[in-house]
């Protein structure tokens, strides 16, 4: 579908409770079927409209910029593998580094030892090891990336707001004041 009828907007909603009032944020992303008019909404949860506005801002960009504006992670050699011995001896010396010796004891190395030490990432990594049934081939060949020949060009209605929105931004505005939008009641989060 062309990128310039997708429809975003934020929902803001509370649920009250005898116990308390809580707050729910919502991206919304409409996409309309052009044959019978509907449209599919995608929902994604946030925590603040700021949040759910700079997750548009994300989708947004990498949309108009593809993958050159997406954050470069970190070189294969400095990530640490969540859950592996090598994240455990990081978190130990990070605890040792910013801790007393007793409260690193009794805070860190009786924890462990009752928690297993490292066997819970031996474990993990075993599990990880597991061989996992793949995806059908149809599903694989329906995700390969589109050459560049067919990618949708954007219109000059599209480029022109993304002009002005960036020109915003470069003046020091925020993505709520470009938008005209006072600041939302988010104090009682």
């Amino acid at each position: 579908m062309p990128w310039e009828e997708v429809i975003a907007c934020v929902s803001v909603d509370e649920t009250i409770t005898e116990y308390a009032v809580i707050p729910r944020f919502l991206l919304k992303i409409g996409l309309r079927d052009a044959t019978r008019g509907d449209v599919l909404w995608v929902s994604v949860a946030a925590s603040s409209v700021a949040e759910a506005m700079s997750e548009w801002e994300a989708i947004r960009t990498y949309m108009e910029h593809g993958p050159a504006a997406l954050l470069r992670p970190l070189p294969e050699d400095e990530q640490i593998e969540l859950g592996s011995v090598e994240y455990f001896y990081s978190c130990r010396d990070d605890y040792r580094k910013y801790h007393s010796g007793l409260k690193y004891f009794f805070g860190f190395v009786v924890i462990q030892f009752c928690s297993g030490w490292t066997i819970p990432c031996h474990i993990s990594n075993l599990i990880n090891k597991l061989p996992r049934t793949g995806f059908p081939k149809d599903v694989i060949e329906w995700s390969k990336a589109l050459p560049c020949e067919q990618h949708a060009k954007p219109s000059a209605e599209l480029l022109e707001q993304s002009a002005l929105a960036r020109k915003a931004y470069a003046e020091g505005k925020t993505y709520l004041q470009y938008f005209g939008i006072s600041e939302v009641e988010e104090d009682f989060v």
